[in-house]
């Protein structure tokens, strides 16, 4: 019986090696394609969406303030806070590639939704990929009893964006966003009703929770000015933000500096951003996200 052992074993062991031997070559050779996660801590960037969701089946809160400029008689106003403007969002993750939301902000009473969906997914190993690429449309409807709307199309504005982005590596994420914004109306005649803007982004990662952001926005078309409640003309400047990661667990903070004062995509993109960053027409602001697994991801086996 020992010599039919001795027998067994000399056999198996030869295979046993040579099948540790071809997953070796498989591994060497990088065979395994990996998806490249967590370009960005959040959703958004400052003001821009990133071209991240929210996992399968979670839940996101999202709550933005913007409080009123640093030169708007800070002190009187209460540090900004009596000029505030906020905005309230949720948006589910219903798999990996669609996310859709909505929202209200307090600036011109506006109501939003979107629609958000992972067209690709930047790749390393056996097939890499360079970018991640993401499609954004999003719809606003102004409720502002102060404006005269003859119709209710009148009061609707969109929002479509190609957003590409790229982690360079483990610290530098980068993101190029060509948009279109549409108001079915505008506010002056001069004012063209659809506008083309590039934004583009970046983060700066520090360590595990901190990361250093920035963004600038600038419109493609002219003239770059609107008319103000007196008349005079207001230059438009382009969106320029600067800010803070912080993440805490199931939440992320992100605070900024901005010279727009608006919260909602048409607007700090396409008309709002009059603040002058020289003049210290500069906002304080946050992001807070908060989210929530309504539905647990299956599990092998």
């Amino acid at each position: 019986m020992r010599y039919v052992y001795k027998v067994l074993l000399a056999l198996f062991i030869p295979f046993t090696g040579m099948a540790q031997d071809d997953l070796m070559d498989l591994l060497d050779e990088g065979e395994t394609t990996e998806v490249v996660d967590a370009t960005f801590k959040g959703t958004r960037l400052i003001n821009m969406q990133t071209n991240e969701t929210p996992a399968p089946g979670v839940l996101q809160f999202m709550f933005l303030h913007r409080f009123g400029a640093i030169n708007d008689d800070f002190l009187y106003n209460f540090f900004g806070l009596d000029n505030a403007i906020v905005r309230l969002g949720l948006d589910y993750a219903f798999n990996d590639w669609l996310n859709v939301g909505i929202g209200r902000s307090s600036n011109n009473k506006t109501t939003d939704g979107f629609v958000k969906l992972n067209l690709l997914r930047q790749k390393r190993g056996a097939q890499p990929f360079p970018v991640s690429v993401t499609w954004y449309s999003a719809g606003f409807l102004s409720m502002d009893r102060n404006r005269n709307f003859d119709l209710t199309s009148d009061r609707l504005t969109y929002v479509h964006q190609l957003i590409i982005a790229r982690k360079m590596n483990k610290s530098i994420s980068l993101m190029l966003t060509p948009s279109v914004v549409h108001f079915n109306l505008t506010r002056e005649a001069a004012q063209p009703n659809t506008v083309g803007v590039l934004a583009m982004g970046g983060r700066f990662k520090i360590n595990q929770r901190i990361a250093i952001t920035a963004e600038y926005a600038p419109q493609l078309v002219n003239p770059n000015f609107r008319t103000g409640s007196d008349g005079q003309r207001i230059d438009y400047q382009n969106g320029l933000s600067i800010g803070v990661d912080i993440e805490t667990g199931g939440h992320v903070f992100q605070l900024h500096l901005t010279n727009s004062r608006s919260i909602i995509d048409p607007d700090w993109m396409a008309g709002a951003a009059t603040g002058n960053w020289l003049d210290g027409d500069i906002y304080f602001g946050f992001n807070i996200s908060r989210v929530f697994t309504v539905k647990e991801p299956k599990r092998p086996g």
